[in-house]
């Protein structure tokens, strides 16, 4: 059993928007935010925290990290004993925010050196963060001078001054090329093994599967489903789909009992692809059989955006360009109906 080393319960928090009246002209209202959050975080694992723009991702990556206060629910440590209050969050969790404007003539370890000083941490401790985030060579460059990588990993190096134990990253591989990408995810992972648990925020959820051992998907304030990719898709009932790529004439599928909206057909010149909504293990040898030309055969597990339109009930479409109202209500929780 994984080490628990947070646990948030009922954890609620609303943002003061203004709503002036003619005679009230600084009025504010309880809107937005995020609603009975349950969560638990577990020792060097990285959970994924997705949903679209507006979700509450970054409202619950800071009160995590004891920025914002909980108006409602607690904060546990690994003790259900005890209750964190916002000055324990802070010397325990590390946060890195999605933007950090790097400029100016001052080096890399300059700003760390400033910065450590109100985590307490020794030239020593900073010139090991600086090998581990790989700014060694670049700790006499300007803080100008850096590439977005290059900032990535210094924001990245801040978090980790003060040796925490959760690390906090808000849409970290925004702006990153491919290959920026995957030294960064490479880097995360050389965390993990050292103990740290991760929380990573991020609307970009292409490859994401590959990086994260757990799953939490947010929408309008709200957690729908929390697990490893297989509890999650088990509790959404989405099942594995079979994908089928050929040549020449598209097979009827209805004559292998197949129906028809159980079948999405894809034709480009003389190539057709076939995603079938159940795994179908014994019809490609029926298939061939019956002389139809395969090229590829797979079965496909679901993908983390099916998961996401499945909790929210929303096509893609929806769930990428929504944009939320202050009325936060869930959809659909993780083994109910809608509300």
């Amino acid at each position: 059993m994984e080490e628990v080393v947070l646990r948030l319960e009922g954890a609620t928090y609303r943002h003061s928007v203004y709503a002036p009246l003619p005679l009230k002209p600084w009025r504010r209202i309880k809107g937005p935010g995020i609603f009975e959050i349950n969560l638990t975080l577990q020792k060097g694992t990285i959970l994924g925290l997705v949903g679209p723009n507006g979700a509450g991702k970054t409202t619950l990556l800071r009160v995590l990290a004891g920025i914002l206060p909980i108006h409602r629910g607690r904060v546990y440590s690994r003790s259900e004993e005890i209750v964190l209050d916002r000055q324990q969050l802070r010397q325990s969790v590390g946060h890195m925010p999605e933007q950090v404007r790097w400029q100016g003539r001052k080096t890399v370890r300059q700003a760390l050196l400033e910065l450590g000083e109100m985590r307490h941490a020794s030239e020593k401790r900073i010139d090991g963060i600086l090998k581990l985030v790989g700014l060694s060579s670049r700790k006499d460059s300007a803080l100008s001078e850096l590439s977005q990588g290059m900032r990535q990993r210094l924001t990245l190096a801040v978090a980790l001054l003060g040796s925490p134990k959760i690390l906090l990253l808000d849409e970290p591989l925004n702006g990153l090329d491919p290959v920026g990408a995957a030294a960064f995810i490479s880097l995360l992972k050389t965390l993990t093994e050292k103990g740290v648990s991760i929380v990573l925020s991020s609307h970009q959820v292409e490859g994401l599967a590959g990086i994260i051992d757990r799953l939490a998907l947010m929408h309008r304030g709200h957690i729908l489903a929390e697990g490893t990719l297989k509890e999650v898709a088990k509790g959404l009932h989405l099942d594995s789909k079979t994908e089928i790529k050929g040549t020449g004439q598209v097979p009827h599928f209805s004559n292998y009992e197949i129906q028809d909206e159980d079948v999405e057909i894809e034709i480009q010149d003389n190539h057709w692809t076939a995603r079938l909504e159940q795994a179908q293990p014994h019809l490609l040898a029926k298939l061939i059989n019956d002389g139809v030309e395969i090229a590829e055969w797979g079965i496909r597990q679901p993908n983390v955006v099916e998961m996401l339109c499945a909790a929210t009930g929303q096509s893609i479409e929806d769930v990428g360009l929504e944009v939320a109202s202050n009325a936060y209500v869930p959809l659909r929780t993780f083994g109910g109906e809608e509300e």
